[in-house]
């Protein structure tokens, strides 16, 4: 097997497997909530750019740009983990693989990085005295450091590199210097490339795409049940200690498991965390207008409500639970929804009231109960 037909079959099953949970994800409730918040976002932002005070510190915020950008980095090799021992006879003849998977993440980071800078742009242009090519060079160097970003990773260097390079292009953004933030980019890549790798780092590189392999999977199970996914917990400490509260009795087995798995689990605090917060962020731009404020808090319940039914399948799907003589395991479960809905609730019609001060959030709340109740019943 050569480097060219390794990277077109291994980049055709990738992408065919993105595109099938991509329909996927489409095709689901939470995702069109999301689309939803995103296009009033953007009515909430033209009205912003609207009003704009003229003095207002864009700078500041292109700026922050470049530093919150490098933050975030990724990158996918499409090795998996058998190729530890068919690539090993080919793997002095792979240059060419690697050349194209760093193009492809080099890419991905510019693609990662333009699509802020277009929203952010928008503003810079209306509150700073800058020039088309400016802006040009501006882009050029904001899509650098995201490809710098996932190439660093890729190579193995340092991220505070990365962080180093960035924070002083931040500085020449501020300074009123932004034209020389396409030098800082351009010795950064520089830099990026005397270090890379001259071998294929197997290993490494078989890590990386499996990490960002469960990045993905992670993302699409927000929206579709992903049965490959590798499950991760956490540990929790604080909130673990609290669990060990609960009495040792034959009728609370049930109850133990599934809090325990509720807490340690992204399918269960971190969902109600994620739509919490995208509940607030719309409610928050829907500031002003107290009805959507209001019908936010049934509708994003409801969807935790939704998406909480399958997380005691691990438990569940356990050859011990099921062999389990006691404990009623319907009884737990409706328990945690339960408390799910009625706390996530209480945060989010405080929240309405707070942003809005109209009693229509005690009708949201009121509805919201209604829906967890239901989801928690079937």
């Amino acid at each position: 097997m050569n480097s060219q037909s390794l990277w077109k079959e291994r980049y055709q099953a990738a992408m065919t497997e993105t595109v099938k949970y991509t329909r996927y994800m489409a095709n689901g409730g939470l995702l069109f909530t999301v689309y939803f918040v995103i296009l009033y976002g953007l009515v909430v932002y033209g009205r912003f750019l609207d009003q704009l005070d003229p003095s207002f510190p864009g700078r500041y915020l292109m700026a922050a740009l470049f530093l919150i950008l490098p933050l975030y980095r990724t990158s996918r090799t499409f090795l998996v983990e058998a190729d530890q021992v068919f690539l090993l006879p080919v793997l002095a003849k792979l240059s060419s693989f690697m050349q194209q998977v760093r193009a492809y993440n080099a890419v991905f980071g510019i693609i990662r990085a333009i699509i802020p800078f277009l929203a952010v742009v928008v503003l810079y242009v209306r509150t700073e005295q800058t020039t088309p090519l400016e802006l040009v060079l501006l882009g050029a160097a904001l899509a650098l450091f995201g490809a710098a970003a996932n190439l660093s990773k890729l190579e193995g260097i340092a991220h505070r590199t990365v962080l180093l390079y960035a924070f002083g292009a931040a500085l020449l953004v501020i300074i009123d210097m932004a034209w020389m933030t396409i030098v800082v980019a351009l010795l950064l890549m520089v830099v990026l490339h005397l270090k890379r790798q001259d071998h294929l780092p197997l290993r490494e590189w078989i890590a990386l795409e499996q990490e960002s392999r469960d990045r993905f999977y992670r993302l699409a199970n927000w929206f579709v049940d992903v049965p490959h996914l590798t499950v991760t917990y956490k540990r929790r400490r604080l909130l673990s200690s609290m669990v060990e509260r609960i009495p040792h009795r034959a009728q609370t087995t049930f109850d133990y498991l599934y809090v325990k798995q509720f807490i340690r689990s992204g399918d269960g605090i971190g969902l109600i965390v994620r739509l919490t917060l995208i509940g607030a962020v719309f409610m928050w731009l829907a500031n002003g207008n107290e009805l959507f404020v209001a019908l936010a808090i049934p509708a994003f319940a409801g969807l935790t409500s939704f998406q909480l039914a399958p997380f005691t399948k691990a438990v569940d799907q356990h050859l011990l639970t099921r062999l389990l003589p006691f404990g009623n395991a319907v009884q737990a479960k409706r328990k945690i929804i339960r408390f799910a809905a009625i706390s996530q609730c209480i945060v989010l019609t405080l929240l309405g009231f707070f942003l809005s001060g109209s009693l229509y959030v005690v009708g949201g709340a009121a509805l919201a109960l209604v829906i967890g109740e239901y989801y928690a019943r079937k």
